[in-house]
C-alpha cells in the first residue's frame, strides 16, 4: 500500500533494480561476511558478545536470499518485501547498532561508511533515501528499548564523522548521476526505435498498395499468358508452377505487409511508458484471445501450431487493446522459438478462481535457460538479435497496471509457460 502510494504520487522508483541475481549475490556475500568478521572481530578487536546474536540474524537473512531459487512459489511474491527487510537490517540497522554498542569507535565509523557505500551500489536513489534513515532510526530505537539512553563519546569524532558523511554524499551524487545517464540512454533508444518504426510505415504502405494492384491485374495477365502459350509455341514459355507462384504472390505480399504493420504497431505500443487509464473497460479473456489470433496475420502453417483450450471464459477490467498487444508479444516470441527449435506447439488455456483468474500461454519450443529466466521482464534485456528487450517489459507493465501480474516458468529444451494473472471481477466492486 505504502509502495503504491509513493510510486503514484511522488513517482519514486521504489522497486527498480531488484533482481533475483542481485538478491542471491548479496546473500552469498552476507553469509561469508557476517561469520568471518565476527571471528576476526572477536580475536582482534574484542567484539561485544551481542555481536554474535546480531550477526546470526544477519546470516539467516542472507541465507534465505542466497537460497532464493528454492523458495516456494507462494513465497516468491514477497521477494521485494523480504529484500528490503534484509538489506535494511544487514546494512544501516546492523552498522548503526554496532556503532552505538562500540561507543562510536573509529573502526565502526569505517565499517558503517563501507556499509553505506554498499547500500549506494545495490539500491537506487529512492530506495537509498528510504532505507538508510529507516535502518538508522530503528537501530537507535532498538538500542534505547533494550539498553536505555544512548551515551556516545563524540568529542574527538566530529571531524571523522564529517569526512564519512561527505564521502556518502559524493557516492550518492555519483550513484544518482549514473541512474540518470542510464535513463537517458534508454530514452534515446526508445526515440530511435520509435522513429525507425514510423519511417517503416511509408515503404510498407507502398508494398501494400503494389500488392493490391498486382492482385487486381495479375490474374488477367497470367490468364492471357496461358492462352497465348497454348496457341503459339514460339513465344517464351513460363512453367505452370511459376505461373501458380505468380498468382499467389499478391496474397503473399499482403500477408507480409500486414505482418510487418503488426510488428511496427507492436513496437510503438511496447515503447509506451504508461497504460492509458481512461480506456479501461469490462473485457472477456476469450474475446481478447480470439481477436489477437485473428489480427496477428498468422500463416496457415502457424495456425496449425496453436491450440486454444479455453473452457471457462472470465471477465476482467482493463484495456483490451493493451491485452491484445501483450498476446501479440507472446505470439511473436513463441512462434520464433518454435521455428528455431523446429518442434513444438502453442497451447492457451484458462483457470478460474475465487480471488484471481489466470490465462496460461505455453509453447513447447526451445525453452529459456535458467540463468536468463529471472531477467526476461527487464527492459532492454534480450538474449538474441531477434528481440529488442521491450516486449516482455511492456507485458509486465500492462498486467501490473490492471492489478494483476505476468510470470514465467520454463525448462530449457522443453517448454516455456507464461501465466497472466487477473483479479476477479465482481459486479458490486469494480477496480
Amino acid at each position: 500500500m505504502l509502495k503504491s502510494l509513493i510510486q503514484k504520487y511522488l513517482n519514486l522508483p521504489i522497486t527498480e533494480n531488484i533482481s533475483p541475481s542481485l538478491m542471491k549475490t548479496f546473500g552469498v556475500f552476507g553469509m561469508i561476511n557476517f561469520p568471518l568478521l565476527y571471528i576476526l572481530g572477536a580475536s582482534l578487536l574484542s567484539e561485544k558478545p551481542i555481536a554474535l546474536y546480531l550477526r546470526l540474524i544477519g546470516f539467516i537473512f542472507c541465507l534465505f536470499l542466497a537460497l532464493f531459487d528454492f523458495w516456494p512459489k507462494k513465497l516468491k511474491r514477497y521477494q521485494e518485501f523480504y529484500w528490503f527487510m534484509a538489506i535494511t537490517y544487514s546494512l544501516p540497522f546492523f552498522g548503526t547498532y554496532m556503532f552505538i554498542v562500540n561507543n562510536a569507535s573509529l573502526a565502526w565509523q569505517v565499517k558503517i561508511t563501507v556499509g553505506i557505500f554498499w547500500l549506494v551500489l545495490i539500491t537506487n536513489w529512492a530506495q537509498f533515501l528510504i532505507i538508510l534513515p529507516l535502518g538508522m532510526i530503528l537501530a537507535f530505537l532498538t538500542f534505547s528499548f533494550i539498553s536505555g539512553p544512548i551515551h556516545l563519546e563524540m568529542n574527538n569524532m566530529w571531524g571523522d564523522l564529517l569526512n564519512c558523511g561527505w564521502a556518502i554524499v559524493i557516492a550518492s551524487i555519483f550513484a544518482r548521476r549514473k541512474e540518470l545517464t542510464q535513463k537517458e540512454k534508454q530514452q534515446s533508444l526508445k526515440m530511435q526505435a520509435g522513429a525507425i518504426a514510423h519511417e517503416m510505415r511509408t515503404p510498407l504502405s507502398a508494398i501494400d498498395a503494389i500488392a493490391g494492384g498486382l492482385k487486381l491485374h495479375l490474374p488477367t495477365l497470367i490468364h492471357t499468358q496461358k492462352m497465348v502459350q497454348e496457341k503459339d509455341q514460339s513465344i517464351p514459355r513460363i512453367h505452370k508452377n511459376a505461373l501458380q507462384s505468380l498468382s499467389e504472390a499478391p496474397d503473399e505480399l499482403k500477408v507480409i505487409s500486414r505482418s510487418a504493420f503488426t510488428v511496427v504497431d507492436m513496437l510503438l505500443t511496447n515503447l509506451k511508458e504508461d497504460v492509458p487509464e481512461n480506456t479501461s473497460e469490462k473485457c472477456s479473456i476469450l474475446q481478447c484471445v480470439e481477436t489477437s489470433l485473428d489480427e496477428y496475420s498468422l500463416r496457415d502453417s502457424d495456425k496449425k501450431l496453436i491450440s486454444v483450450e479455453i473452457k471457462d471464459d472470465f471477465k476482467f477490467y482493463g484495456n483490451s487493446l493493451m491485452i491484445k498487444h501483450v498476446l501479440f508479444n507472446l505470439l511473436k516470441n513463441a512462434l520464433h522459438y518454435l521455428k528455431a527449435a523446429n518442434k513444438g506447439k502453442i497451447t492457451i488455456w484458462t483457470e478460474t478462481g475465487s480471488k484471481v483468474n489466470r490465462l496460461y500461454f505455453e509453447d513447447t519450443g526451445k525453452g529459456i535457460p535458467k540463468d536468463y529466466l529471472p531477467h526476461i521482464f527487464n527492459q532492454f534485456f534480450t538474449r538474441t538479435a531477434f528481440g529488442s528487450g521491450v516486449g516482455l517489459a511492456f507485458c509486465k507493465m500492462v498486467m501490473t497496471k490492471l492489478g494483476g501480474d505476468i510470470t514465467c516458468e520454463s525448462v530449457e529444451g522443453d517448454y516455456t509457460r507464461f501465466i497472466l494473472t487477473f483479479p476477479t471481477l465482481t459486479e458490486d466492486k469494480l477496480p
